[in-house]
C-alpha cells in the first residue's frame, strides 16, 4: 500500500470529504477510459488519481470559490 500524507491533499483542497469525492470521481474517470482504450493501468487506480491530483493534473473547482469568482467579475463590470 502507498503511503500519502494526507497534508499534501488538504493543502490543495481543505475539506478531506471533498478532496475524497475528487479523488473517486478522478479514479472512475481513470478506469473508464482504460476500459475504453483497453489499457492495463499499473498499479492502483487511486493511487494514479491521488498523484494527479497532487501534481495538479486534475482540474478542481470549489462552488463557493468559483460563484464569488463569478460575483467579483460582475461587480468590476458594472463599474
Amino acid at each position: 500500500m502507498t503511503y500519502i500524507p494526507r497534508n499534501k491533499v488538504t493543502d490543495l483542497i481543505p475539506n478531506k470529504f471533498e478532496a475524497i469525492k475528487i479523488i473517486a470521481l478522478e479514479a472512475r474517470r481513470l478506469n473508464e477510459r482504460a476500459h475504453t482504450f483497453n489499457v492495463q493501468i499499473p498499479g492502483k487506480i487511486t493511487t494514479l488519481a491521488v498523484d494527479r491530483l497532487i501534481n495538479g493534473r486534475v482540474e478542481y473547482f470549489d462552488a463557493k470559490e468559483r460563484a464569488r469568482k463569478l460575483r467579483l467579475e460582475r461587480e468590476q463590470e458594472e463599474e
